[in-house]
């Protein structure tokens, strides 16, 4: 399977103005990781958002240690996708990314 990682690196208004635009054109299609929650919690919201209609896994704001420790994320990386009710397997097209820059 191949999934796309898009990375939004905010470092302008104009970054801004563009990716709040294109994320908000999407908004249907995500499923917002959220690396902040214990791991069971992040598996209970993706289950209860998960339809035919989304395939983006999106994650805003991540730090450092969510990018290289989150077990949902690294499953993402190295293919795995993400497993859920009865051994099923949802791999999202794409993963975004935003992070703004200070």
């Amino acid at each position: 399977m191949i999934v796309n990682f898009k990375f939004f690196h905010e470092k302008t208004d104009a970054d801004y103005i563009e990716y709040n635009k294109l994320w908000a054109e999407n908004k249907k299609r995500f499923i917002f990781l959220q690396p902040h929650l214990p791991l069971s919690q992040q598996m209970s919201i993706i289950k209860d958002d998960m339809d035919n209609n989304k395939d983006i896994l999106a994650i805003r704001f991540p730090s450092n240690n969510d990018i290289q420790y989150n077990k949902i994320i690294n499953n993402m990386l190295f293919g795995k996708g993400i497993m859920y009710e009865n051994n099923k397997i949802w791999y999202p097209t794409e993963v975004w990314i935003y992070s703004p820059i200070h």
